[in-house]
């Protein structure tokens, strides 16, 4: 079992993240990206139309709509 870090609920329960916001290192936040797939999310759980737990590798960067652990877009952020 794994506990997000950010929202508190168990992921393997939980519908989706509670946090659906992304800040980013030069203090602009935008609201996340709310997962389009069909199935729940192979990494995190989530439903579709749910927002992913940080850290997710599915999540899309609200900014570059890049996968958000790689777009860099985060560069400097503990996440």
């Amino acid at each position: 079992m794994s506990e997000c870090k950010f929202c508190g609920l168990e992921m393997l329960g939980a519908v989706g993240c509670t946090i659906c916001t992304i800040k980013f290192p030069d203090g602009e936040i935008l609201p996340s990206v709310a997962y389009k797939g069909k199935k729940l999310c192979h990494d995190c759980w989530v439903e579709p139309g749910s927002y992913h737990h940080p850290g997710c590798d599915m999540e899309k960067c609200p900014k570059c709509g890049g996968q958000l652990i790689s777009c860099g877009c985060l560069e400097g952020n503990d996440v």
